[in-house]
């Protein structure tokens, strides 16, 4: 399954001391900082190699530096065969999993894509390659070092207000909102031109009414438990379509995932679909209740349901939206099932790293508050 954000992503392959692997000579590793693997992962398939280890050298091992196409070790051996097998082997990895750029070790006698040492061992530098590096270049693929990140991650422009509140499911669930609440809940959404506004089943015929098609209804199906019938789910989304809903945010049955009866889970989301043909589901996994194996089970459920987005969380359990999970999501899913962020979006920052992460969807009434606040600030001046 791919697992990429909107088109399947290109394949990286990456150094796997680079990528944190304790796989270099000396037994340790080069890792990069930890946000510029998230970043790296968000616009690529990462594919770690170790073309030393790949052509059969120990960890650790004694240093070694290019001699002209020779590779020798501090100690005067050889090494020259397990070198351009490791290179050999990177090629085939590479081959075999689409990688068209690489990100390479600076200096190293494998990696090192313009300098590496001379070969003397007293750190002198000179213009050279690697044997796996120049092999790679060789077959047409692109190799940088961990110094020339700008080429193969531009740096991204900041995600506006505008465009955070163009994501915002605007949400009021509480369960004693009125009719009026929700006319300005509605109202407030158009002015911001929210996605739209994620209400109670009972007042989405009444908003319908009001807004017309100025703005997306949202609405809730199984909320905030999950555990009716699947019939009665299936009832509840075809009633809110019925009455004018256009989007249908849906909570699993969590008893079926704990006694790991994931056909019937997967039954239970598909009766949804079924009866909500037309509208956009989203599916709530509830997050803060679940074990990495299970979210991830359940990305790939709902990437085989028809469900248009997966979303973290009801907002009424033990916990929100976390950057773990909507990063872990991301990772899981299609390409095609889009993700919602929801429960604890309490700031412009929050919703700028949700969407940095790959969310396309918030769940939040505060990113509008933030917008009413600041407008009001400015009308001071």
């Amino acid at each position: 399954m791919s697992k990429s954000v909107d088109t399947p992503r290109k394949s990286l392959l990456i150094s796997a001391c680079l990528f944190g692997s304790c796989c270099k000579y000396s037994g340790d590793s080069n890792a990069l900082p930890y946000e510029t693997i998230s970043a790296l992962k968000k616009r690529y398939r990462l594919v770690p190699v170790c073309p030393e280890v790949a052509g059969g050298l120990p960890i650790p091992r004694i240093p070694a530096e290019r001699r002209g196409e020779k590779v020798i070790t501090s100690a005067g051996s050889d090494v020259t065969e397990a070198y351009s097998k490791g290179a050999e082997t990177a090629l085939l990895i590479a081959r075999k999993f689409g990688c068209r750029v690489a990100l390479l070790k600076h200096r190293s006698p494998s990696c090192g894509n313009s300098m590496i040492y001379d070969g003397s061992f007293t750190t002198t530098l000179i213009k050279g390659r690697g044997v796996a590096a120049e092999i790679l270049m060789k077959e047409g693929i692109p190799v940088y070092n961990e110094n020339e990140l700008n080429e193969i991650l531009p740096a991204e422009k900041e995600i506006t207000l505008d465009e955070i509140l163009a994501a915002c499911d605007h949400t009021l669930l509480r369960v004693d909102c009125t009719s009026e609440e929700i006319r300005t809940l509605c109202d407030q959404a158009i002015k911001f031109h929210c996605a739209s506004v994620c209400i109670p089943p009972c007042h989405v015929a009444g908003a319908k009414r009001y807004v017309g098609d100025r703005l997306k209804i949202c609405t809730v199906i199984g909320f905030p438990n999950g555990y009716m019938t699947t019939a009665a789910k299936a009832f509840e989304a075809a009633d809110a379509i019925k009455n004018g809903a256009d989007e249908v945010d849906m909570v699993i049955n969590l008893s079926m995932v704990k006694d790991g009866s994931w056909q019937n889970v997967a039954n239970d989301i598909k009766a949804v679909r079924e009866a909500s043909r037309g509208a956009l589901l989203k599916v709530i996994i509830e997050c803060c209740l679940l074990t990495e194996e299970e979210k991830i089970r359940l990305c790939e459920i709902v990437s085989d349901s028809g469900a248009e987005f997966i979303k973290t969380s009801t907002g009424f359990s033990k916990g929100g939206a976390t950057f773990a999970d909507v990063r872990l999501m991301r990772e899981h899913c299609a390409p095609q099932v889009q993700v919602k962020a929801a429960g604890g979006i309490s700031s412009l920052e929050d919703a700028r790293e949700f969407m940095r992460l790959g969310a396309t969807r918030l769940g939040t009434s505060r990113i509008v508050k933030i917008a009413i606040n600041q407008e009001a600030e400015k009308s001071e001046y």
